[in-house]
C-alpha cells in the first residue's frame, strides 16, 4: 500500500475522481485536478533538478490540509472545493488512456481528517437522513457508538476499562473512508471504544492489537517511548476486553482488525505474525 502524499492527486477521468501520480499527468494539461484530501484547486509541479519528485501545491494555501504547505504568512482561508458540471464529466472520457495509471483507493493509506470526510458526505448523493447517519458514525457518535457498545457489552474503554463515558471515543477499526459501504461504517464490530488519547494513537495506526491465542494484545509502534506510554496507561502486551462479544461479532471484529494490523505493519515496517 502507498502512503498518501502530495505526489498523488485526484483527477476527473471517465466521469469519476481517481487517484493518480502527479508525474502521470505531465502533458495532460486539460485534466481537471484537485487535492485528494481537501478537494481544493491545485497546481502541478514537475520533478525538480534537485531530485524533488513531481508533486502538487494548493493554489490557495489551506492551513487545515495535511497535504499542503503550512509554512509562510498566515492568511484568512475560505475553503472552496473544485466544482464540476455535466460537461466536465462528459469531457473527462477523452482521458481514458490515463486509466491504467490510476491508483485504487484501497491501495492508498489515508487515515483522513474528519472534516474532509464530512465534506465528502455532504457532496454525496445520499439523502439528508443518510448523510446525518454517516456523519454521526464518522465522529463516533449516534447509532455507530451505540452499536459498538452493544457489540462489546460495555460502555467502558476496551483496553483500560475506564468507565467515564465523556473520555471515550468510538473509533473505526477499518478506516471509515476505506469501508465498502454504509453497513461497514455502522457495524459495531468495526468499532472499538477507547479513551481519547488511545483512540488517537489507534486511528493514526501508531498502535494496534495483534492476536495471541484468543486474545488481542496491544502492540506499539517501534518509535514510541515505552516509558511515556506506560505513564499514559498504554502498556504493550495489555489485552482487549473481548470476553462479552458474541461469536459472530468476534469473528467480524477479527476480520476488521486484520485490515488495521496490515496498515500498522506497513507504516511501522514490522512483520505480522
Amino acid at each position: 500500500m502507498i502512503q498518501l502524499t502530495n505526489s498523488i492527486c485526484e483527477a476527473l477521468i471517465c466521469g469519476d475522481w481517481r487517484l493518480i501520480p502527479v508525474e502521470s499527468l505531465d502533458g495532460s494539461n486539460n485534466v481537471i485536478r484537485r487535492c485528494p484530501e481537501c478537494h481544493a484547486t491545485i497546481k502541478l509541479m514537475k520533478q525538480g533538478k534537485d531530485g524533488q519528485r513531481a508533486h502538487f501545491e494548493h493554489n490557495k494555501r489551506n492551513p487545515e490540509c495535511s497535504l499542503g504547505n503550512s509554512l509562510g504568512k498566515q492568511i484568512k482561508y475560505d475553503h472552496s472545493s473544485v466544482k464540476v458540471i455535466a460537461k466536465d464529466r462528459e469531457d473527462s472520457f477523452t482521458f481514458e488512456n490515463l486509466l491504467s495509471l490510476c491508483i485504487g483507493s484501497d491501495e492508498v493509506i489515508n487515515d483522513g481528517e474528519i472534516g474532509e470526510d464530512i465534506i465528502d458526505l455532504l457532496e454525496s448523493p445520499l439523502s439528508d437522513s443518510e448523510k446525518r447517519l454517516e456523519i454521526n458514525a464518522r465522529v463516533g457518535q449516534g447509532k455507530f457508538r451505540q452499536e459498538v457498545i452493544r457489540v462489546w457489552g460495555s460502555e467502558t474503554c476496551a483496553l483500560t476499562l475506564t468507565p467515564v463515558k465523556e473520555m471515550l471515543v468510538a473509533s473505526h477499526i477499518k478506516v471509515w473512508r476505506n469501508c465498502e459501504n454504509t453497513t461497514e461504517r455502522l457495524d459495531g464490530a468495526n468499532g472499538i471504544l477507547l479513551c481519547a488519547h488511545i483512540a488517537n494513537l489507534f486511528d493514526k495506526h501508531r498502535i494496534t492489537f495483534r492476536k495471541v491465542g484468543r486474545e488481542f494484545r496491544l502492540k506499539l509502534a517501534d518509535d514510541l517511548d515505552r516509558s511515556l506510554m506506560t505513564q499514559l496507561g498504554v502498556n504493550e502486551g495489555d489485552a482487549l476486553a473481548t470476553g462479552r462479544m458474541h461469536k459472530a461479532d468476534f469473528e467480524k471484529f477479527e476480520d476488521y482488525l486484520s485490515h488495521h494490523v496490515k496498515i500498522f505493519s506497513q507504516l511501522n515496517d514490522i512483520n505480522t505474525l
